[in-house]
Formats: C-alpha cells, structure tokens, sequence
C-alpha cells in the first residue's frame, strides 16, 4: 500500500477513507484511519471482509468495534516497532560491553607485559632502591586492573539489568497485544495461537481437546434499547462467568463481538459440557442491572456450540463443528447447550 499512498493516488485514498469514516460515524482517530485507508486501498483481504460483513450486517461502528479492528488487524505492528526498538537498545548496550572487554584485553595484555618486565628487572636489580621501584609499579599496575575489573563488573551488571528490563518490556507488549481491552481475556490472535498449540499437543499425546463456543442471546436487541455502554457492560459481565467456571487449564477468549470461545486441553465433549452448562446457568440466574440508572435489564442468557477434537483435522472444521452446535442451540430456542449426541443431550432452558 505504501506506493499507492504517494501522490495524486494516495490523496484520493486518504480522501475516500475519510469519507468512509464520516458515512459511518467512525471518530478520525489515527487508529481508526489506518484501519479505513487499508479498507479504502483494499489492501487486506481479511480486514476488507470483516469491514463489509459489519456495513452489511446494518451494526454501528462503535468505539469497542473500531478498537477491536485495530487490534486484529495492526496490533502487532506494535509489537514489531517495540522489538526494533529494543533490538536496538540492545545492540548499543552489548556494544558498550564489547568496547570495555576490548579495552580490558588492552589493559591485561599491557599488565602481563608489565609482569613480565618487571620479572626481567628484578633479576637485574641489585640494590634496595630498584627493588622498590619495580614493586611501586606492580602495585600501581595491579591498582588499575582493579579499578578496570570493577568498571567491568559494573558495565556488566548495568547490561544485565537493561536486558532484563527489555524483555520484561516485550513480554508486557505481547501481552496487551494478546488480550481483549474490554473484557480482560484473551482476544482472537491468542485464541488462534492457543488452538493450534493445543491441537498440536491433543495429537502428539493422543489426550481429549474441547471447544465451546459461546454467542449472547439477542445481544443487538440489548444494543438497540440499551445503547452501547450497556452492551459493553454485558458482554464483560459473560465474560466474567465463563472464567468463573474455566479450569486454569482452559482459555476464555472474546471471539469476536459478542461471542466467547473457550479451549479445554484434556477435556472430552462431556466433561466441557458440564463447565459450559455451569456457565449457561450462572450466567441466566444473575440480576443484570444498568450502570448508569439501576434499571433492570431483564434477563441475560447465553447459547453455546460444543466439540470435541478430531485427530488431525483442521482447525477451520473443528471450530465449525463446534459453531453448528451453536446455531443448532440458537435454532432449539437459545439459552441451552449443544454438542455431538454422544457426548451428551442438548439441555433444556
């Protein structure tokens, strides 16, 4: 895109994106605008398609919406600008220790030579005074190695604390760059990365691997009446009582949206029917009141798809598996649970 951006051409991109964003009531943020001049350019398939299923499925581009298209889609060009940042921190620190090791080798082979001249004059020295002379100066030499090996150690033990620094720095990057902003839980990305390590591990050590995904029953419904605040405000308050009830050996990711998934390593179709049964029920028992006006919401109830992996199949059709199960529930009358026959019949609301 960056070619396209030069020029007579780029204007009318930048002009197009921003008439894109005031059609759609999308703030001019930076962040905002990268993701509407990728959109305007049609540079990335997937964002494009994601933008075009939002503009055609009629919803506003709310500012928990634009935030989450920004995370997907250039999040990790965060992470990239920090890595070359700290690449370079750490090229300028390990410099400065391979110049104070260069002028240590200088200085060491300057005092060995010392050494050994003084061996040389010593043997010669005959007298009282000559002899002082030569211990005068293997002091003196030993002294400044001293002060150079302390310098050393110093310079050293500063790098040490830059690198650790540094990589405590990246961690905490990726860590924002994997987590949802709204809820506290993971996001897609590590959900996507999560699911292939543990489908990895489910066929390497032949152990159960479960999927459930979860969707909000008639959230636009809840969008509409209550305003988007509120929308925000349940979609956290699901999110809470999926990890309530998920083992610390489970991941609870936002999907997308309105939609939760859960990853459930060494656990069989019926054993995650159960957790997601847990959750279903805790989620439809709780009064939900409004922040702002402490009117009652009515009743929040969720509709979750469950699957259990196949050995060596794809992630797109393990995680399809477990999304028909879903809509079968949201077909059943929602507020209930659905998984393969065998694992488990579906629950009743």
């Amino acid at each position: 895109m960056n070619g396209r951006l030069l020029g007579n051409e780029g204007r009318e991109l930048a002009h197009k994106a921003l008439e894109l964003m005031a059609q759609f009531d999308v703030p001019p943020t930076p962040e905002n605008y990268s993701v509407w001049v990728s959109f305007a350019s049609d540079t990335n398939t997937d964002l494009c398609e994601s933008v075009r299923k939002h503009i055609e499925s009629g919803e506003a581009f709310t500012e928990e919406l634009n935030n989450e298209l920004f995370d997907q889609y250039f999040q990790w060009a965060a992470i990239q600008n920090a890595i070359i940042e700290s690449g370079g921190i750490m090229t300028r620190e390990l410099g400065n220790v391979q110049d104070s090791l260069n002028a240590a080798t200088k200085d060491t082979a300057a005092y060995g030579a010392t050494l050994a001249g003084a061996q040389g004059k010593l043997d010669e020295a005959s007298d009282t005074a000559g002899v002082k002379t030569m211990v005068e100066t293997l002091v003196s030499a030993t002294a400044r190695m001293q002060r150079r090996s302390a310098e050393l150690e110093n310079k050293l033990q500063a790098t040490s604390q830059e690198v650790t620094q540094l990589r405590s720095n990246l961690e905490k990057v990726r860590e924002e760059a994997m987590t949802d902003a709204l809820t506290g839980v993971a996001n897609r990305k590590r959900f996507d990365e999560t699911l292939r390590r543990a489908q990895r591990d489910a066929d390497t050590n032949e152990t159960p691997l479960s999927l459930v995904l979860c969707d909000i029953d008639f959230f636009k419904r809840f969008n509409d009446t209550w305003g988007h605040q509120t929308g925000d405000q349940i979609i956290r308050f699901v999110a809470g009582c999926m990890t309530r009830h998920a083992t610390d050996e489970h991941l609870v990711a936002r999907y997308g949206g309105e939609e939760f998934g859960i990853i459930m390593p060494n656990t069989t179709a019926q054993e995650a029917f159960q957790i997601a049964e847990l959750t279903r029920k805790t989620v439809a028992s709780k009064k939900l009141l409004r922040k702002s006006t402490n009117e009652d919401l009515g009743k929040i109830t969720v509709s979750m798809g469950i699957a259990q992996y196949i050995s060596g199949e794809a992630m797109e059709e393990f995680i399809e598996r477990s999304d028909t199960n879903l809509y079968k529930s949201k077909a059943d009358g929602r507020n209930r649970t659905s998984t393969e026959p065998e694992a488990s019949t579906r629950s009743a609301a």
